[in-house]
């Protein structure tokens, strides 16, 4: 049986290349769709591809893949955001072999794409489950209208992939969820990082490890930063991070009613009288209550209010840098504390992406940016710096092309190549800089709900304290 989906790939970086005298020649990276280059390196990476013995392309020559995608682009003036579509076809353990998992996905891609979009296919062999991939342009070769990627578009996907495994007598997933999983955790995961959902998966677990009763799961869950449904007379049983958008359901995510009731009862201990059999729990495991309140504590050492900035300009008088701090000093307790945990989810998250945001406070320290609107201005003067020298490299190959001298030219090749090292740092950084620009906003409310949320939490436990002594 094979498993199908497909994804946007988004071109994070500038405007597309006027092509050269040669379009044949290689282009560089850096004037064209990133995402999309490193998709099709990924599709054709031979590692995964038993030294590319599996890789075809459909409507192009697979060796330049990536320039026919970006002649196409260039043909019908297409730059949209969207550069391509990356999708998986996953077969069953052993159900395929390699010729076979790979022609399935060639005929699958020509009838999906094949009659207007350049597509590459290839067959990766490095897992216990062979999977085709795809990555097709999102702009059409014939028409140049771009790809709509609707909701039919998936299910037609599908279809066409059942339609091709039972042509080659392979089984099909009968009657299955049509999302089975989250958009973008493939990209999370292969990062090292964490979805979401993986969190909330990891705290469920240990919850009913730990709990004792229906209810009990539920307050330990509340403990965690989460809000719950779990009505008897509800059909799905969700799961929201205060957080959160969207609630989760949690028979998604493997915790049906029927585990949940199985594994709960299973702790159920039985008294036996001569009228009745009476059912009780034994909690082994105290609710978690918090025992420090770090994010509270470090805001009054630095005498700064994190929700301070309310008027015009608020976003660019946050200091970031303090923002930063705070979130590694978090992630420093919870590896040295055992007795310690974020409260939000949100943060328990962020501490899968440490090496990021370790990176990201070194830029801030070692440029003195204290403030958003000293990172905006930052982040400008490296835009302005690369900006020239592209500038400055593109006058130096022009010069090149028009040049008989053989000694002149390899001068000016030179010229060049030491401008493309001067770029490289530069463009790392704008890359660290916009990750910065993007993530500060998100640190900052999940700061102020862990600040309230601290605050509850020591309020609680102090009333509890009082109650007791009053006894």
């Amino acid at each position: 049986m094979a498993t199908t989906a497909f994804w946007p790939v988004y071109n994070h970086l500038k405007e597309t290349i006027d092509y050269a005298e040669n379009p044949d020649k290689t282009i560089e990276r850096k004037y064209v769709d990133e995402d999309l280059y490193k998709t099709l390196q990924y599709a054709e990476n031979s590692d995964k591809t038993d030294e590319t013995m599996y890789v075809s392309a459909v409507n192009c020559p697979k060796q330049k893949a990536y320039e026919f995608m970006m002649r196409t682009k260039r043909r019908f003036h297409e730059s949209g955001k969207i550069v391509g579509y990356h999708g998986y076809q996953s077969f069953a353990a052993g159900e395929v072999t390699a010729e076979e998992a790979h022609q399935i996905g060639l005929e699958t891609a020509k009838r999906m794409w094949g009659g207007q979009y350049e597509v590459v296919v290839t067959t990766h062999l490095n897992t216990g489950h062979l999977h085709n991939h795809f990555v097709a342009n999102s702009t059409s070769f014939v028409t140049g209208k771009k790809f709509r990627n609707q909701i039919k578009d998936h299910k037609r996907f599908r279809e066409i992939s059942d339609a091709v495994c039972q042509e080659h007598n392979k089984s099909v997933l009968k009657d299955a969820p049509f999302y089975g999983g989250e958009k973008g955790a493939y990209w999370v995961h292969k990062n090292g990082g964490k979805t979401h959902r993986d969190i909330l998966k990891e705290d469920l677990e240990q919850c009913l490890h730990e709990a004792y009763s229906p209810k009990d799961l539920e307050r330990r869950l509340n403990s965690m930063g989460y809000i719950c449904d779990f009505n008897p007379k509800h059909q799905h049983w969700t799961v929201k991070a205060v957080d959160w958008d969207r609630a989760v359901r949690i028979d998604k995510l493997g915790f049906t009613k029927e585990r949940l009731t199985e594994e709960l009862d299973g702790r159920k201990l039985w008294s036996y009288s001569s009228i009745n059999r009476v059912g009780f729990y034994l909690a082994d495991h105290p609710i978690y209550k918090p025992k420090i309140a770090p994010v509270n504590k470090l805001l009054r050492e630095m005498e700064y209010e994190l929700d301070r900035a309310n008027g015009a300009g608020a976003a660019a008088a946050t200091l970031v840098a303090i923002l930063f701090m705070i979130i590694l000093t978090i992630i420093q307790l919870t590896r040295e504390r055992e007795d310690y945990r974020p409260q939000t989810p949100g943060l328990r998250k962020l501490i899968t992406e440490a090496p990021k945001i370790e990176q990201e406070y070194k830029l801030l320290i070692d440029n003195n940016i204290s403030s958003m609107q000293e990172l905006f201005d930052y982040h400008d003067g490296l835009e302005a710096q690369i900006k020239a020298l592209e500038a400055e490299r593109q006058a130096i190959r022009n010069r090149i092309r028009r040049c008989d001298n053989a000694e002149e030219k390899t001068d000016l090749k030179q010229q060049a190549k030491d401008i493309t090292k001067q770029l490289i740092p530069l463009r790392e950084q704008n890359k660290i800089t916009d990750r910065i620009e993007r993530r500060a906003p998100d640190l900052q409310r999940m700061l102020v709900l862990e600040r309230v949320l601290e605050l509850q939490a020591c309020t609680q436990q102090k009333n509890q304290r009082n109650i007791e002594r009053s006894r």
